[in-house]
């Protein structure tokens, strides 16, 4: 009988140490991205996770997937038609779908740092979505591109013209997890497994 309850004890522990350990990651495109950043964003009272693939971090990555919750965004498609207009105004060209019968919205643009080589350019696409108890939650792919001369410019578009309605899809087809709701460094990480 011991062993009976020592056994469903040990099951049950498991169990709980592997759900809790996957909130902290995510599998994206086929790649594992792990949590390393979280933090409450003061502005709209929401928090943003950031996931990062295997061997990068916050100072060096390529691709990262972020997770951000609009808890006083009570429209995703309003958010993001206003998140349009922001980004309008700012000289960014960005395309937006719309999706009024399942109540979410998809949209990409590139934002470009630097004016002059070496430049960063960076593929973004978003998709808003109702959250389940409140307000709008987002999932926002990044990849990054380091340009070092005119001749890698070519090669990125051509790789951008591929990239581009794959992550589209990617993105709108993800369901989006939960939010961590809790403030997370990547160097207080490294005893997660």
């Amino acid at each position: 009988m011991k062993r009976v309850i020592l056994t469903a004890f040990i099951v049950l522990f498991t169990a709980f140490s592997a759900t809790a350990n996957d909130a902290y990651r995510l599998e994206f495109d086929k790649n594992n991205y792990k949590l390393l950043y979280s933090e409450k964003i003061p502005e709209h009272s929401g928090y943003i996770n950031e996931y990062f693939k295997q061997g990068e971090s916050r100072t060096y990555w390529t691709e990262i997937v972020n997770v951000i919750h609009f808890p006083n965004s009570y429209s995703p498609l309003d958010h993001a038609e206003e998140f349009s207009k922001y980004l309008n105004s700012m000289n960014c060209p960005n395309a937006i779908k719309i999706d009024e019968k399942n109540n979410y919205a998809l949209m990409d643009f590139i934002l470009i740092d630097g004016k002059k080589l070496p430049i960063i350019l960076e593929f973004n696409v978003f998709k808003f979505q109702k959250h389940q108890e409140c307000g709008t939650i987002a999932i926002q792919y990044v990849k990054r591109y380091r340009v070092y001369s005119t001749k890698q410019v070519e090669k990125i578009k051509k790789d951008f013209n591929k990239l581009r309605p794959k992550m589209l899809k990617e993105v709108e087809e993800f369901e989006i997890p939960d939010i961590v709701k809790q403030n997370i460094d990547e160097i207080k990480l490294n005893d997660l497994p």
